[in-house]
């Protein structure tokens, strides 16, 4: 992989953790919106904040305050009266935002006019819209044609611009073209193997530097596929998190209270158990008549990892937004987001950052083996032996 696309992809990794953090903080009441389709219908309009997840996701209606959305599929089809923050494999915005847009995706489309400025990351990235503040962009392959009042940064492999700048333009590609419409009206500093190409009519009306990359052979593309990766598993794992905590939110409160009651005991049940459930599963496999349930033991083995890859970044950030902001336990779009962020900087620290996932997935799993066994003794209280 050439150096510039892992600029790209480093830089898109980079906008993911910039997505998560300055999400902004409101207060605000909000309306929560999940499931496998979920929709703000044509018509509709919302006053308070929106948070929507599920797998295909689309906003139709007009949201007067912010939208954060996070899916398979992000639709953002109406208007928003204020920021728009969307995660997912495909994101399409046709409507307009009037402050600023965050977008993380492998397909990114914005034909609507931005009122703030655009922070972006993704594979594919085409701007289309009118943008009044700044533009930053990482990628593979990168298309901008709308208006920029403010300054453009672009890290990535393929660069087109085709649009008026009215600040200063600042690339770092494998190839940039200027279209017959670009119009820079500041200067433009740029870093390719080649000079830019520029079509007849592109026009720059401050200074040009060029600087010429040397392609060596270095730890680019290893560095490439190692970001590349992370963007993918934190995204997966957004999705999936946010779907658990906001459509099973008391359950997961509860879950998180019952950690945090006595978390040694908690970690010392979930070490038991991810102990004593494969080894059980095994020893069952060697008899005929336990085959069924050794599978059985296996299977749930390796869904109860899933789960907890899923669920562990609710607890963990349940956890620490209680530790930075105070306040009761919660499980919001706000916690859950942080979840994420510092589990994906555990996952990249060796050994130490690797040692506190472990001990936090031992912990969850021993409160959702807690909430179980409660429920199990519940249930079978109302069935007491008879004597």
């Amino acid at each position: 992989m050439s150096f510039g696309r892992t600029l790209g992809v480093s830089l898109a990794a980079s906008l993911l953790l910039a997505l998560l953090v300055f999400i902004p903080q409101s207060g605000d009441a909000a309306e929560l919106r999940a499931g496998n389709q979920p929709l703000i219908a044509t018509g509709e309009t919302v006053r308070e904040d929106v948070y929507i997840a599920g797998g295909s996701v689309s906003s139709a209606g007009v949201v007067a305050a912010d939208l954060i959305a996070a899916g398979g599929n992000v639709l953002v089809r109406g208007n928003v009266g204020a920021d728009l923050a969307a995660a997912g494999g495909s994101v399409t915005v046709l409507g307009n935002v009037a402050d600023d847009v965050r977008a993380v995706g492998g397909n990114l489309l914005l034909q609507g006019a931005i009122g703030g400025d655009a922070v972006l990351a993704g594979g594919q990235i085409t701007v289309g819209g009118k943008i009044a503040g700044d533009l930053l962009v990482g990628g593979g392959t990168v298309r901008v044609d709308g208006p920029i009042s403010g300054d453009v940064r672009i890290g990535g492999g393929d660069v087109y611009l085709n649009s008026v700048v009215s600040g200063n333009v600042e690339v770092y590609a494998d190839q940039l073209t200027l279209g017959s419409g670009a119009r820079i009206a500041g200067s433009l500093t740029y870093t390719a193997g080649k000079e830019a190409v520029m079509e007849e009519g592109a026009a720059v009306s401050g200074d040009t530097t060029f600087k010429k990359r040397e392609r060596t052979v270095s730890v680019g593309g290893i560095v490439a596929i190692i970001s590349l990766a992370l963007i993918g598993t934190a995204l997966a794992q957004l999705v999936s998190a946010l779907l658990f905590g906001l459509v099973f939110r008391r359950y997961a409160v509860r879950l998180v209270e019952t950690a945090a009651a006595r978390p040694p005991l908690e970690v010392g049940r979930g070490l038991i158990v991810i102990i004593v459930l494969p080894i059980a599963s095994m020893i069952l496999l060697w008899t005929v008549i336990g085959i069924p349930l050794g599978i059985l033991g296996l299977l749930a083995f390796a869904t109860t990892m899933v789960y907890l890859w899923i669920i562990t970044p609710v607890v963990l950030g349940s956890f620490a937004y209680r530790s930075f902001f105070g306040g009761e336990f919660d499980v919001n779009w706000k916690t859950i987001l942080l979840g994420v962020l510092i589990y994906t900087i555990f996952g990249i620290i060796p050994i130490v950052g690797w040692l506190a996932e472990l001990i936090l997935m031992l912990l969850t799993l021993g409160a959702v083996a807690h909430l179980k066994w409660d429920e199990v003794s519940s249930s079978s209280s109302y069935f007491p032996l008879h004597q």
